[in-house]
């Protein structure tokens, strides 16, 4: 007992570090603030990991789920451009919305169903739902497509952005060089030291650039349940006919997204583990983390694959190692929330530039070039769903990328004898790896 907790309580830090800043990065990128992607951070990990269908995992905010987000809370503002507070109900009843589809989804046992979307289709998804991530931040940062740029010089914020995306991926790498210990290289992530680093830089210089913005701020727990009071859709106009259709597309998506982020997340981890998911419970409980977290004014999310992997990889034994990491990340919320305000916009911009390759698939990629793959009927054909599903993804929306795609595939695969790609690129077969394909 006293094993586990103590490696309950470590790999439920270690992950709190990249739960909190990843959240308050989600926060600012959906434009509810960086507040609102740290209650997230902080409610539903502590609610899936007690309730969820997959013992040990990391639930939060996810780059897929913000991006949907992001455009629900543009939609909202511009729907009621004179009235925030509509605005914010109008969100928050988006996401309750979302939510209940996604318990129904467990109540009518569908998480069956996720078996059948096919790996062409997944990876072509995510592949659009980086791109989206990228053109966003892309237009934030030089102003492009009629978007406000970030205020501050474009060029310095692009220096610090590209600047950020690039230490992330320095830190661990010069931290193995230097043979730090792996006991201490856990608690010194890319992201979070990267976000340290410039912010002292910044704040040091007095550089003149745009800070991050907590979104709605309150003083203590009465001002806290004032706005929660204040946000609760009770509004009548929302509950026209006309305005549940116009937000019953973007409640699907996050439904959908949260479907598929969840449970084949839970694919990952039940291989690691060993231990099958049950899926249905997922549901519901990713369903009412989503509610709650909504009614609290925080962004939804769902299982992210990365926290989820990191957290048994840092020897995560029982629940209460996901329920941790809720826990911290809410006690660092706590702690060091008036401290974000120093961070520099463009920092998250670098952030979010590494959640959307985070996202990307670029296994496929690298093995159709490298293993000469143009030459394989089947391979091309791999390819051009994926390229499919992500320029739809990227131009219409998820749901009728991933609807359509799995349609497609399932016809292709009746009348040409189409197969999947895999889901994991390791398992490829020799031969096709030294590049001898067959028809």
């Amino acid at each position: 007992m006293k094993k586990t907790l103590i490696s309950d309580i470590l790999a439920g830090l270690t992950v709190s570090f990249a739960a909190l800043s990843l959240g308050a990065a989600f926060g600012v990128m959906s434009g509810r603030g960086a507040m609102s992607g740290m209650i997230g951070a902080a409610i539903i990990p502590i609610v899936t990991s007690l309730f969820g269908g997959t013992r040990i995992q990391a639930s939060g905010p996810t780059a897929p789920m913000t991006a949907v987000t992001a455009l629900i809370i543009a939609f909202a503002h511009e729907t009621f451009a004179d009235s925030k507070l509509f605005a914010e109900q109008l969100i928050t009843l988006t996401i309750l919305m979302s939510s209940t589809f996604i318990i129904l989804a467990g109540i009518l046992r569908l998480g069956k169903f996720i078996q059948l979307v096919p790996q062409v289709v997944v990876l072509g998804f995510m592949n659009g739902i980086a791109v989206l991530i990228w053109v966003d931040q892309i237009k934030k940062l030089f102003g492009l497509g009629g978007v406000k740029p970030i205020a501050g010089s474009i060029t310095t914020n692009a220096l610090l952005a590209f600047s950020s995306l690039a230490l992330i991926y320095l830190v661990p790498f010069t931290l193995k060089k230097l043979n730090v210990s792996g006991n201490v290289r856990r608690f010194l992530p890319g992201i979070l030291i990267t976000i340290i680093v410039f912010t002292i830089f910044t704040t040091g210089t007095n550089l003149d650039v745009a800070r991050v913005q907590l979104g709605a701020e309150f003083k203590n727990f009465s001002d806290f349940t004032t706005l929660i009071t204040n946000y609760f859709p009770t509004e009548s106009s929302l509950y026209t006919p006309e305005m549940l259709l116009k937000i019953l597309p973007f409640a699907l998506q996050l439904c959908m997204l949260a479907y598929l982020d969840s449970l084949l997340t839970s694919l990952v981890v039940d291989k690691m583990t060993k231990e099958p998911t049950k899926p249905n419970k997922e549901l519901l409980a990713q369903g009412l983390a989503n509610g709650i977290s909504g009614l609290l004014q925080g962004i939804p999310g769902a299982q992210a694959t990365i926290r989820s992997v990191l957290l048994i990889n840092e020897g995560a034994k029982t629940r209460l190692a996901g329920v941790l990491v809720g826990v911290f990340a809410l006690l660092g919320f706590i702690v060091f929330s008036n401290l974000i305000t120093l961070i520099a916009s463009a920092v998250f911009v670098g952030v979010l530039f590494k959640a959307g390759l985070d996202v990307f698939d670029r296994d496929f990629i690298k093995a159709y070039f490298k293993n000469k793959w143009h030459t394989n009927k089947t391979r091309n054909l791999q390819a051009l769903f994926i390229l499919y599903t992500t320029i739809v993804t990227v131009i219409i929306d998820l749901n009728v990328a991933v609807f359509s795609g799995t349609i497609l595939y399932y016809l292709a695969k009746k009348f040409m004898n189409f197969k999947d790609a895999e889901d994991d690129f390791s398992q490829v077969n020799s031969e096709e790896l030294l590049g001898i394909v067959q028809e």
